[in-house]
C-alpha cells in the first residue's frame, strides 16, 4: 500500500489497495491490473498504462474512477458467510426451532 503526499509534512494517509478501489479488498493489485489492460484491449486503447490509471483513481480523479467501475472482475475466491439453513422438517423432531405452520 503506498502513502499519499502530504504537503504539510504531516504523516502521510495510507492510500486505498487496487482491490478496495474496485470494491474487492480480496482482490490483489496484479489481479485489478491485468482486469485494466482487459478492458483496454477491449476498448481497442493502447494507453494508459494501468499504474497510471490506478494512481489517478487514488487522486479521486472522476474518469479514472468512472473506468474502474466498468472492468470485469474475477469472481471471489472467498466464501460467503452464510448461517446453516436446514432444508428438511427432520430438524423439527430434533429439538429445532419451532415452524412456520399452523397447527
Amino acid at each position: 500500500m503506498s502513502l499519499a503526499p502530504t504537503p504539510s509534512g504531516r504523516a502521510a494517509e495510507p492510500l486505498p489497495s487496487a482491490g478496495a478501489l474496485v470494491g474487492r479488498p480480496d482482490l490483489s493489485d496484479e489481479e485489478v491490473k491485468a482486469a485494466i489492460l482487459e478492458r483496454l484491449a477491449f476498448d481497442g486503447r493502447t494507453g494508459p498504462e494501468p499504474e497510471i490509471v490506478l494512481e489517478a483513481a487514488r487522486l479521486r480523479k472522476r474518469k479514472a474512477l468512472t473506468f474502474l467501475r466498468k472492468l470485469l472482475l474475477p469472481p471471489p475466491r472467498a466464501g460467503l458467510d452464510m448461517p446453516v439453513q436446514p432444508i428438511l422438517r427432520s430438524h423439527l423432531r430434533a429439538g429445532g426451532p419451532p415452524s412456520h405452520e399452523a397447527g
